[in-house]
């Protein structure tokens, strides 16, 4: 659909953007159903009902690395949703990024429970309990890499659904402001990517020593995320104050 700025006054605003996909496609329910069975794998991979007050327990020190899961599954998901709501595009690139997500999600689902066992199991000094077993720190290392190419797929389909959207700047009638917070978007997620990329090298290249430790270069999320936001605050109040 081709906008103009007559039909898009009537649409809903969020974060800057105005609402052009509240009206689900058969692609986003379809995608809604895929994260959700995603989620349900999580709960299926955390073992049968207990049979006794010790598997209850033993169940219950699950939950920290089940909630860690499901809050990265959760993200995630609400990443595409806020793309589908900001732009509303169903046309075939869009498509087929959506469904190489779904792909990559579904894949994704078991390394990440994984890594989150281990990584549970060894803060707490093995008092959360971790199924899956490893034999030297040469196998944490690879865990983390597919891990962290997992995590370098989902970002960097992302980066091509707000590229494609930047593509479709006239059909979309995206203002000034979209395209500065489009450019935020495309800067965060090529910045993740990079940075997932680079943990998944890491941790091969120095698998027989301290690749796992690869893993400490995510710390550096919480700082690069606000420096970029703060950078695109600054352009947004120049754009508003110019106007």
């Amino acid at each position: 659909m081709k906008w103009t700025e007559q039909t898009l006054s009537s649409l809903s605003t969020e974060g800057g953007y105005r609402l052009r996909g509240e009206n689900m496609t058969r692609i986003e329910v379809f995608s809604d159903a895929a994260f959700a069975f995603a989620v349900t794998m999580l709960v299926i991979s955390l073992s049968t009902i207990p049979q006794n007050f010790n598997e209850l327990l033993t169940a219950l020190q699950r939950i920290p690395s089940f909630a860690a899961s499901f809050a990265v599954m959760m993200l995630i998901w609400i990443s595409h949703r806020r793309w589908s709501q900001r732009f509303g595009l169903d046309d075939g690139a869009s498509t087929f990024l959506t469904l190489a997500l779904i792909f990559v999600v579904l894949v994704y689902v078991y390394p990440l429970k994984l890594i989150m066992d281990l990584m549970f199991y060894a803060f707490s000094q093995r008092w959360f309990p971790a199924d899956f077993q490893v034999s030297n720190t040469a196998e944490v290392a690879v865990l983390l890499a597919i891990f962290s190419f997992g995590f370098f797929l989902i970002a960097l389909i992302h980066f091509g659904l707000y590229l494609r959207a930047a593509s479709k700047s006239k059909d979309l009638c995206l203002s000034q402001l979209e395209q500065l917070l489009i450019h935020k978007e495309l800067l965060l997620w090529i910045i993740q990517a990079t940075l997932a990329l680079l943990v998944a090298l890491l941790a091969l290249l120095f698998m027989s020593s301290l690749g796992y430790l690869a893993g400490l270069a995510y710390s550096l999320t919480p700082v690069i995320i606000p420096l970029v936001t703060l950078k695109t605050r600054k352009k947004i109040r120049t754009h508003l104050s110019a106007r």
